[in-house]
């Protein structure tokens, strides 16, 4: 096969098989086939994404798209996100490796002002040392949520750092090494060391994105959080790990 220059196509390109002469649009079978967008515009906006240029008005201005398309494709990228955290997703830690765990709540000031906020909690995962980071959506913070989502995705044997929330108490019966950090005296424990600075600061860029991608649909928050996992774990290398998704989720055969 190779590509071949063809007048009638919108693409202005065809795959060509040289053997049998048959033809195929450039876009058969692949992740954009469904788009009347041009190639050139959908790859400048892959480009844009990888650099994780969040403005609307920008996007919209260099890309000639619509409110509604640039939308729905960083729906369709987070889409992306999403399927290859399912497909390769693993359990993290084990012996030998910390991880600390967290909770926080992801909404809007109450009036805009103070510290009440109304909104979804999120509970938080991070192997230190690592860009390993999960944040998945709950109903609350108690301990029969949180244990089963801790011996999902955590191994046992695991060190397990978290402050002194009471839905915490039960981790070390399940087979981890668990230790705390009063939050309301130290922020590192002045005798063992104990923290979750780490997670801390996986909230504060999560939060920080989202301010500045105006994000306020609650139905799309565990997108964007798996979106900025994905970012995290793929850090520095961004836009080759999302073509090399890409690919291998839509592949041309």
């Amino acid at each position: 096969m190779y590509v071949g220059a063809f007048t009638d196509s919108r693409d202005n390109n065809k795959w060509r098989c040289r053997a049998c002469k048959t033809t195929c649009p450039l876009r058969y079978e692949s992740f954009f086939k469904g788009s009347n967008l041009s190639l050139p515009s959908l790859l400048q906006f892959l480009y844009y994404w990888s650099e994780d240029i969040q403005s609307h008005l920008f996007l919209e201005k260099q890309l000639q798209w619509s409110p509604n398309t640039v939308v729905c494709w960083k729906n369709f990228m987070r889409d992306v996100c999403i399927e290859d955290l399912i497909i390769n997703q693993e359990p993290i830690g084990g012996p030998g490796t910390v991880v600390e765990i967290d909770e926080s709540k992801f909404g809007r000031r109450k009036y805009n002002r103070g510290r009440l906020l109304t909104g979804q909690w999120v509970f938080g995962i991070y192997e230190q040392g690592t860009d390993n980071v999960l944040m998945i959506p709950v109903p609350d913070r108690s301990g029969a949520t949180l244990l089963p989502i801790i011996q999902r995705y955590v191994l046992p044997g695991t060190t397990i750092h978290s402050d002194e929330w009471a839905a915490y108490n039960v981790v070390p019966a399940v087979g981890y090494d668990h230790h705390t950090v009063n939050h309301s005296e130290n922020f590192v424990d002045p005798i063992d060391g104990t923290h979750t600075q780490g997670i801390e600061n996986a909230w504060g860029v999560v939060k920080k994105r989202q301010r500045r991608g105006q994000t306020t649909n609650p139905e799309l928050l565990e997108s964007h959080l798996i979106e900025s996992c994905w970012r995290r774990k793929n850090k520095g290398n961004i836009l080759n790990s999302i073509v090399k998704c890409i690919r291998e989720l839509y592949p041309v055969v």
